[in-house]
């Protein structure tokens, strides 16, 4: 599940830049205790949690040959302006350091090299993220994404999210899933498991389940947002054995009933 089609350096910068203020906007209309989807966070939380995000990645750029378990971040700020506050700051900060290193500064990507292409890549896709989690809380529109950039932010979120050496019971043959707008597609392992589950880059060939939708549409899906229905081939079970796979909110699953004989 890894990217053979990035895109240019400074169109992430650009997303960052326009998807980035999108979202504080949408916060900023939101109270603290509003519900963020698709897991339904409180918009304090949740800003916090972006702004951590802006905040190490910052370092790091900063500190391109630091190991990044030296970062050291001071608790963050606790009322809901002064969070929002920060995000400007910090993401007006971040693109100026992305600009200035361009797109091939190595440095610790979380234990393996990385760029600071990859570390644009991530904080363009974190503010698509944003945009789109805060505008369904407030019932708005997000800012459109071209195909191909929603294409790029499924690949990433899937490499994001792989986990090839989990320990679980891995489904016999993949899932695929299918962008029909930009005719990009993935092969998925996922975990067989019940109630928990992981994902694994998968290889072409014999699939359990094919999912097919545009790529915004199958993005969101992906990401556990309701009233997304790509078209499916493949059973309910093994449905839902990849939507725990990718950490949606899933119901019980049924239990078996065990007959007596009479």
């Amino acid at each position: 599940m890894t990217s053979t089609h990035p895109l240019p350096h400074a169109q992430y910068l650009q997303l960052l830049d326009l998807h980035g203020r999108a979202a504080l906007d949408v916060l900023g209309a939101l109270e603290p205790g509003a519900s963020v989807p698709p897991n339904g966070a409180e918009a304090l939380g949740y800003a916090r949690e972006h702004l951590a995000t802006l905040q190490v990645w910052a370092w790091l750029l900063a500190h391109p040959e630091t190991d990044w378990r030296a970062y050291e971040g001071g608790p963050p700020p606790t009322a809901y302006g002064d969070v929002l506050a920060s995000i400007d700051r910090q993401r007006d900060q971040l693109v100026r350091l992305l600009v200035d290193s361009g797109p091939d500064l190595e440095l610790d990507y979380f234990g393996r090299p990385g760029t600071s292409h990859d570390v644009a890549r991530l904080l363009a896709h974190e503010a698509i993220s944003v945009a789109c989690a805060t505008n369904e809380a407030r019932g708005t529109a997000a800012p459109p994404l071209h195909p191909d950039v929603a294409s790029d932010c499924v690949d990433r979120a899937l490499a994001h999210w792989s986990e090839p050496g989990a320990d679980v019971v891995w489904h016999p043959a993949p899932a695929h899933l299918v962008a029909a707008d930009t005719g990009r597609s993935w092969w998925v392992r996922f975990s067989e498991d019940r109630e928990v589950g992981a994902i694994a880059p998968g290889s072409p060939g014999p699939v359990a389940l094919t999912l097919a939708d545009d790529s915004d549409s199958l993005l969101r899906w992906l990401e556990g947002y309701r009233g997304t229905s790509p078209q499916i081939e493949g059973d309910t079970a093994t449905l839902r054995a990849l939507r725990v796979a990718l950490g949606h909110r899933v119901e019980p699953a049924p239990s078996r009933r065990w007959w007596r004989r009479g």
